[in-house]
C-alpha cells in the first residue's frame, strides 16, 4: 500500500517540462504545506498547497499553488508528477471551472513528501 498526501503534509516541489523551468526562478524548488483537497479539473482532487516563500511568474506573485495529477489513474502519494497553477489568492473549494482561476505555470513538475 502506498504512502497517501494528506492535508498537513509538507511538500517539496520543483522540475518541470523545461531543463531550467522558468516558474522556478533558478532555484531547485519550492517547499510549503498541503492545506486543502479541492475539486479538480477531473475526477481526481487537487491539492492547496501554501508555499514557504512566494513565486513571481510573469505579472503574478504568490504564494499558494494548485497541483492537479498529471496522469490517468495517479493517485496523491509520496512522490508524484502534477500540474502547477499560481495563485496570489486562496482558491475556493469549488471546481476548477467554477472558481477564480489563478495562472498556469507547469506541466510537468514533481512533488515529494518530506
Amino acid at each position: 500500500m502506498f504512502e497517501k498526501l494528506k492535508i498537513g503534509d509538507r511538500i517539496q516541489i520543483g522540475g518541470g517540462y523545461d531543463m531550467e523551468p522558468k516558474w522556478l526562478n533558478e532555484k531547485e524548488n519550492y517547499t510549503g504545506v498541503v492545506k486543502a483537497f479541492i475539486p479538480g479539473q477531473s475526477e481526481s482532487l487537487a491539492a492547496v498547497v501554501e508555499l514557504d516563500e512566494d513565486i513571481k511568474f510573469d505579472d503574478i506573485v504568490g504564494n499558494m499553488i494548485v497541483l492537479e495529477l498529471r496522469y490517468v489513474g495517479a493517485k496523491w502519494k509520496k512522490s508524484e508528477i502534477v500540474h502547477v497553477e499560481l495563485c496570489d489568492f486562496i482558491p475556493e473549494e469549488k471546481s476548477w471551472k467554477d472558481r477564480r482561476q489563478g495562472k498556469w505555470v507547469e506541466s510537468h513538475a514533481l512533488y515529494k513528501k518530506i
